[in-house]
């Protein structure tokens, strides 16, 4: 079953958006079980299989976030530390979002590059779950910082408003599997993703140039009527060369290429972009109006 067909009706044929999958004001209940593992794994256990050996450094870093990060007393931190452990862990599981980011960075500062926390492979752990679970954020250094921004998921949100809009079902069909297939569990579908992504674009120049079938052809009529400036053509051109080279998304070769989120991700969002780009000079040349009267 495709994941198109896993969408309700709603969201197939765009009378309700599909959920955007990256994790840019939130974090689910698996990213934080994912987080909080990551804190077991690479502060937790290392302090047990210690056996008590260098407790004052653990439980000194472990009451300057006690005060500091969770400003609660100081006579009321726990004598014992399977409290404060599972202090830690309700606050990765119910904490709000964004402050189980900042305890993770204020942790980070305070174990420094102590060699018994392996730092960089704790960060790099991290990383790995937030990559594998859409984060909009990447850990570096010690710092979170964004790899996915708001004026990226505001064009993602304009195709699909613009597709209702002018009812431009097929643009949000590809629109809506791309994003399926990018947010699909446990296996996202990267690949796929990227076609339907390029199809999108493809759908809505053959609206604006109907006797064309592919995008590369649709793009010289368009550039020739002006509707479409040079440099974009040129840009999309190759890109929609990417997807057809012989090592290309669509060959039959393609489990050769190394294709991955970030691959996904930069076609979704530029694919949508230059949907809406398109959307709005059809819209100006009334292209939209024209197919409804041929359609009656």
């Amino acid at each position: 079953m495709t994941p198109e067909n896993n969408l309700s009706f709603g969201k197939r044929f765009g009378f309700e958006p599909v959920d955007i999958p990256f994790q840019l004001d939130n974090i689910d209940k698996i990213l934080r079980t994912e987080l909080w593992n990551s804190y077991y794994i690479f502060y937790q256990v290392p302090f047990e299989y210690s056996y008590g050996g260098d407790s004052d450094s653990y439980r000194s870093i472990n009451l300057t976030l006690w005060v500091n990060f969770f400003k609660n007393a100081h006579d009321d931190f726990p004598a014992r530390d399977f409290p404060y452990t599972n202090y830690i862990r309700k606050h990765f599981e119910k904490g709000t979002w964004y402050k189980v980011y900042e305890f993770i960075e204020l942790l980070f500062e305070k174990i420094g590059k102590n060699y018994k926390y392996k730092p960089k492979e704790f960060e790099n752990y991290i990383n790995e779950k937030l990559r594998s679970n859409n984060s909009g954020y990447t850990l570096s250094n010690g710092k979170f910082i964004p790899n996915t921004n708001a004026r990226e998921i505001e064009e993602i949100n304009k195709t699909q408003e613009l597709s209702r809009e002018h009812n431009l079902v097929g643009i949000n069909e590809h629109l809506s599997s791309a994003i399926a297939l990018l947010s699909q569990k446990p296996n996202p579908d990267y690949r796929n993703s990227i076609k339907e992504s390029i199809s999108m674009v493809e759908a809505i120049s053959r609206i604006i140039e109907p006797t064309e079938n592919t995008l590369g052809k649709a793009l010289n009529k368009l550039n020739g009527n002006k509707k479409i400036n040079k440099t974009l053509k040129i840009g999309f051109e190759k890109l929609y060369a990417y997807t057809n080279d012989k090592n290309g998304i669509r060959h039959a070769l393609m489990d050769d290429e190394n294709i991955d989120l970030e691959d996904a991700n930069l076609f979704l969002v530029t694919c949508s972009a230059f949907t809406n780009y398109l959307i709005e000079k059809a819209r100006k040349e009334n292209l939209f109006k024209r197919e409804e009267k041929s359609n009656r």
